[in-house]
C-alpha cells in the first residue's frame, strides 16, 4: 500500500495581477483563520508558502500576534522559510539567491526553526546551481515544479545532482502545488488517484493541498478519511508535512541521478521568453545587484578595515527592498501595470539607498585619510584584484588645464572628454551679475592607472599650464581603433577588424524588430509578421580620439510599423530614435550603449552580433557557474505532437553573458542588464533588448497554444507594458583566443564594475546628492590602504563576493566556473588575524586557523562553491 503524505498550505505571491496593499487585507484575517485551526487541531501544521516575507509583512498590521505565532512555530504546527521571497532562479544573480536564503533563514529563527527544504512551487525553471547552493546551507531535499520533462527523468522522485557533487532528493509535484485540492472538490477518486500515481515510482506519495492565496480547509480529515475508506488504487491516505514525507521517502533509497537545469515546457508552462518582459525593471535589478555585490559590500569591508563600522543592519534592509522584487511573477514581470509600478518603485528606493550609502562612505573615507589636501582624487577598487582604472572620471577645478599626478610626483595619462565651465555662486535671474572670480571648470576625464586589489589610490590634480585639448569630430569620422580592433561604419553597416587574429567581420552589428503578438509572459510572433534589418545609414555620426578612449557616435532613426495592423499591412509610421555608442579602451573589448526611444506597440526589437564563430552551442553564466545549451533543443519540431504545453524555443535566460566558442576562438557578449539571447545561424547571438506588449495574459499564441497564461478568465490589459519610453542597452563584445569560463566571469566583473572616486574640493557641492552638506571626518585619521588582498597567486577560479559579517569579520566567497578540479593557489589578506572555511550561511565548517601569510585556497572541485571567513 503506498502512502500518500497531505500537507496544508497556501501559496501567497505577495503581487501579480493584484498589488501587494490588496492581498494584505486578505493575508490579515487569513492568518486569523490558519491560527485558530492549528490551536484547535483542525488541522494538523500549515506551511505557509515556504517564505518568511509575507509573515513580516503580516506582523507590520499585527504586531500583538508575535508572539503566538512564535508559539505555533516552536510546537511545528506552522512551517516557515526558508526563503525570504519565492525567488527566481534563471535572472537572478546567484548571490541574490544566496541572500534570499540568508535572510530567509534569519527571519524564521527568531520565531524558532525553519523547514529544511527548497520549496519553490511555482518558479518559472530551475537552475542547475540548486543543489550546491542549497547544500551550501545544509538543505538536502527539494519540492518543485516546472521544468522536468521525462527526457530529464521519468519519475517524480530522483536525486538532482550539480557538478560537484552536491545533491538534493527532490520530489516533482507536476501536476502543481494545486493539484491536491481535487481532494477537497472531487469526489472522482479514481481519476484523481490516477493523476496522482502519474510517475510515482516509489511507495511515498506527496500531495498538496492548497493554492493561490488559499484559505484553510477546515474538513480537511474528512476528506483524508473519505479517500481512505473509498481508495481505488490501494492508497493509505495520511495528514503530514513536507519533512516527514522526506524522512520516509529517503529511508526507501535507489532514486535516479540526475543533472542539469530544468526550463523543459513537457508537462508545465516555463514562459522560455519571459526574461525580456519589462526590460526597465530587469535593467534596475541588476544595477543595483551588481551596486550591492561588487561595489557597496565590498566598499563596507575596505571601510572596516580601516575602522568604519559595517552597517549591517542597514544592509539588510536595502537588500530585503531588493529581494521583495525577486519572486517569479515581480521578477518576470507579468503583472498588473500598478503592481509593476509598484515593483519599479521598490527598485528605485533600493536604488536610491544603496548609491546613497555608497557615496556616504567614499566620501567618509576620502575626507578621513591623512595628509589629505584641496584637489586630491581618492579612487578606490572594490575588486579583489589589481585593475585598470575604467571609470569615466568627473573632476571640478578652478583652473581649467591640469595635470594629475601620483605619490611620486610622476605624472598620470588621462584623456579629456568634454568640460563644461560652471558657476558656484548664488543663482540668479540675470547671468550678467554673476561675479566672474566664482566660476570653475567640470570636466570628464578617463584615467590610464592600475589600482590595486580592495586598495586605495590617492593622487592629486594640480594647475597646467598648457591647454587640455579634447579630440571629437564630425567630418570623415565614421572609423575608430585602438591597439586591438578597428571599428568602421560603412553605408551604414558596422565593420570590426581584429587586428590580433588579422580577422574583419562586416555587417556584424544590426537591430533586428519583428512583430510581438504574445504577453507578458511570453514572445509571439504573429500571424502575418514582417520582420526588419536595421543598420545604420542616414545617420549622424561623430567620434571622440585619444590615447586612451575612442568612440563613435551615431545618431538616427528606425522607421516601424505602429502596431499590429499597420504591420501587417507594412506601413512603417512610426519614428524610433536611437543613439549608438561604440567604443575603445584598448582592452579586448568592444563596448556598445545604445539608447532607444520607444514609440511602437507589439514589437520586438534585438541587437544582433555576428562573432564569425560556428557552434552548435551557446555557453551562458547561471547563479553560480556556466551552462552550455544546445541552439535548437530537442523536440522543436515536434512539440505539439507531444502534446507540450508550449515550444521548446530556443530562448534562453542569462545572466552576465553569453557567447560561443570553437578550439580556438572565444567571442563574448557581456551585459548590464539583459537578460534573454539567442543563437543564430550557430554564428549571431541575438540578445533581446525590449519586448512591447499590452496584455498580462492571452489564450491561442502560436508557440503558446490553449488557455492564457496568468488569470485565463479575463483579459488584463497592460499598457505600461508597452514601454513606450526611452530605454538604455549596454553591452560588450569581447573578442579573443580561447579563455577559461573563469577567466570570463573574472572579464564581465571588469567590464560592468567601474573603479569608484571622490575629489577631495569645496566649489562644487553637487557631485553627489548630499555633498552639499557638511561631514565630519573621522577623530582618527585613516592611514590609506594600498591594497586589502593579494590574488596573484590565486589560479583561475572566481571570486563571487566579498561582504561584511560582523564589525571584526567579512567572508570572501569563491567558485570554480571551470570544467576540471583546480588547485586555486594562496591568497594574502592584509590585516588578518585568523581565518576559518564556513557555509553560505555564515555557520562554520572547520575550525579557525591563525594566519601566517597566505592562505591556501585548496582543490576545488568543477563547479564548487567555497566560502572563507576572515577575522581581523
Amino acid at each position: 500500500m503506498k502512502k500518500v503524505h497531505v500537507y496544508s498550505h497556501t501559496h501567497w505571491d505577495y503581487e501579480w495581477y493584484f498589488t501587494a496593499n490588496e492581498s494584505i487585507i486578505q493575508l490579515i484575517y487569513h492568518m486569523d483563520e490558519v491560527m485558530d485551526a492549528l490551536e484547535e487541531g483542525v488541522i494538523l501544521n500549515y506551511l505557509l508558502d515556504g517564505q518568511m516575507s509575507i509573515l513580516e509583512e503580516y506582523l507590520k498590521f499585527a504586531p500583538s500576534n508575535f508572539d503566538r505565532v512564535k508559539k505555533l512555530v516552536e510546537e511545528k504546527k506552522l512551517i516557515l522559510g526558508p526563503w525570504y521571497t519565492q525567488t527566481d532562479e534563471l535572472i537572478i544573480d546567484g548571490e541574490s539567491i544566496a541572500r534570499n536564503l540568508f535572510y530567509g533563514i534569519k527571519s524564521a529563527e527568531k520565531f524558532g526553526d525553519y523547514m529544511k527544504v527548497a520549496y519553490l512551487p511555482d518558479s518559472f525553471g530551475q537552475t542547475k546551481d540548486l543543489p550546491k547552493i542549497m547544500n551550501g546551507f545544509d538543505i538536502k531535499r527539494s519540492i518543485f515544479w516546472r521544468g522536468v520533462s521525462k527526457d530529464d527523468c521519468k519519475n517524480r522522485e530522483f536525486l538532482w545532482k550539480g557538478e560537484d557533487g552536491s545533491s538534493l532528493l527532490v520530489y516533482n509535484i507536476k501536476n502543481g502545488y494545486f493539484y491536491g485540492g481535487n481532494l477537497i472538490y472531487s469526489d472522482d477518486i479514481e481519476t484523481v488517484e490516477n493523476t496522482i500515481l502519474d510517475g510515482v515510482s516509489k511507495e511515498n506519495i506527496l500531495l498538496p493541498v492548497g493554492g493561490d492565496q488559499r484559505y484553510v480547509d477546515f474538513n480537511i480529515k474528512e476528506r483524508i478519511d473519505l479517500y481512505k475508506n473509498k481508495t481505488k488504487k490501494d492508497l493509505e491516505y495520511v495528514e503530514s508535512s513536507c519533512e516527514k514525507f522526506f524522512d520516509e521517502l529517503e529511508k526507501e533509497g535507489n532514486f535516479e541521478e540526475v543533472l542539469g537545469e530544468f526550463v523543459n515546457p513537457s508537462n508545465s508552462k516555463i514562459h522560455r521568453s519571459i526574461y525580456s518582459s519589462r526590460y526597465d525593471h530587469k535593467y534596475l535589478n541588476d544595477k543595483v545587484e551588481r551596486m550591492l555585490i561588487y561595489k557597496l559590500e565590498p566598499l563596507m569591508v575596505i571601510a572596516q578595515n580601516l575602522g568604519i563600522e559595517p552597517k549591517t543592519e542597514m544592509l539588510e534592509a536595502i537588500w530585503k527592498k531588493l529581494l521583495m522584487n525577486h519572486a517569479h511573477d515581480s521578477a518576470c514581470g507579468c503583472n498588473s501595470d500598478k503592481t509593476n509600478r509598484s515593483i519599479l518603485n521598490r527598485l528605485i528606493e533600493a536604488d536610491e539607498l544603496a548609491y546613497s550609502a555608497h557615496d556616504y562612505i567614499v566620501r567618509k573615507i576620502s575626507e578621513s585619510l591623512e595628509d589629505k589636501k584641496e584637489n586630491d582624487l581618492i579612487l578606490i577598487n572594490t575588486l579583489p584584484k589589481k585593475r585598470k582604472v575604467n571609470s569615466k572620471i568627473t573632476v571640478s577645478t578652478k583652473f581649467k588645464n591640469f595635470k594629475i599626478i601620483d605619490k611620486n610626483g610622476d605624472e598620470v595619462p588621462y584623456q579629456i572628454l568634454n568640460t563644461l565651465k560652471e558657476y558656484s555662486g548664488s543663482i540668479k535671474k540675470d547671468e550678467k551679475d554673476y561675479d566672474e572670480n566664482l566660476y570653475y571648470y567640470v570636466s570628464k576625464i578617463i584615467i590610464d592607472k592600475e589600482i590595486s586589489g580592495l586598495g586605495i589610490l590617492k593622487l592629486q590634480i594640480i594647475e597646467d599650464k598648457n591647454e587640455n585639448i579634447i579630440k571629437e569630430s564630425v567630418i570623415d569620422s565614421r572609423e575608430i581603433e585602438d591597439n586591438f580592433f578597428k571599428v568602421s561604419l560603412i553605408d551604414g553597416k558596422i565593420n570590426i577588424f581584429d587586428k590580433r587574429r588579422n580577422m574583419l567581420l562586416e555587417d556584424c552589428v544590426y537591430i533586428e524588430e519583428s512583430g510581438d503578438d504574445g504577453d507578458t509572459y511570453d514572445y509571439s510572433p504573429p500571424k502575418k509578421d514582417l520582420l526588419l534589418k536595421f543598420t545604420f545609414e542616414n545617420s549622424t555620426v561623430s567620434k571622440v580620439e585619444g590615447n586612451i578612449f575612442n568612440e563613435l557616435k551615431i545618431k538616427g532613426k528606425f522607421k516601424v510599423p505602429k502596431d499590429l495592423k499597420e504591420r501587417e499591412e507594412e506601413i512603417l509610421n512610426s519614428d524610433i530614435d536611437y543613439k549608438l555608442k561604440i567604443s575603445l579602451n584598448n582592452s579586448k573589448n568592444i563596448d556598445f550603449h545604445l539608447e532607444l526611444d520607444n514609440s511602437a506597440n507589439d514589437h520586438r526589437m534585438r541587437a544582433v552580433l555576428d562573432t564569425g564563430i560556428t557552434s552548435k552551442c551557446s555557453i551562458s553564466d547561471t547563479a553560480f557557474g556556466v551552462i552550455k545549451r544546445e541552439n535548437k533543443p530537442k523536440h522543436l519540431d515536434n512539440w505539439r505532437e507531444l502534446l507540450w504545453k508550449e515550444e521548446p524555443t530556443p530562448i534562453y535566460p542569462m545572466l552576465h553573458f553569453v557567447g560561443l566558442q570553437n578550439e580556438n576562438s572565444s567571442a563574448y557578449i557581456f551585459n548590464k542588464g539583459i537578460k534573454e539571447y539567442e543563437i543564430l545561424d550557430d554564428s549571431k547571438i541575438a540578445l533581446t533588448l525590449f519586448r512591447s506588449v499590452g496584455y498580462l495574459g492571452k489564450p491561442d499564441l502560436i508557440r503558446r497554444p490553449g488557455v492564457a497564461s496568468g488569470n485565463e478568465f479575463k483579459y488584463i490589459e497592460t499598457p505600461d507594458s508597452e514601454l513606450i519610453k526611452k530605454m538604455k542597452f549596454k553591452f560588450s563584445l569581447c573578442l579573443d583566443d580561447l579563455i577559461s569560463l573563469n577567466e570570463v566571469s573574472e572579464r564581465w566583473k571588469d567590464y560592468a564594475t567601474t573603479v569608484l572616486d571622490y575629489q577631495v574640493q569645496e566649489i562644487n557641492r553637487f557631485t553627489n546628492t548630499l555633498k552639499y552638506f557638511v561631514m565630519h571626518p573621522l577623530r582618527e585619521k585613516l592611514n590609506l590602504s594600498e591594497s586589502l588582498i593579494d590574488t596573484d597567486k590565486v589560479k583561475d577560479i572566481k571570486i563571487t563576493s566579498i561582504s561584511p559579517i560582523d564589525k571584526s569579520s567579512y567572508f570572501i566567497r569563491f567558485v570554480n566556473n571551470g570544467e576540471e578540479i583546480i588547485d586555486s593557489g594562496e591568497i594574502f589578506i592584509e590585516n588578518c588575524r585568523n581565518h576559518q572555511w564556513i557555509n553560505m550561511n555564515n555557520k562554520g565548517k572547520s575550525d579557525k586557523i591563525n594566519y601566517e601569510g597566505y592562505i591556501d585556497l585548496g582543490r576545488f572541485k568543477k563547479g564548487e562553491i567555497k566560502t572563507l571567513k576572515i577575522n581581523f
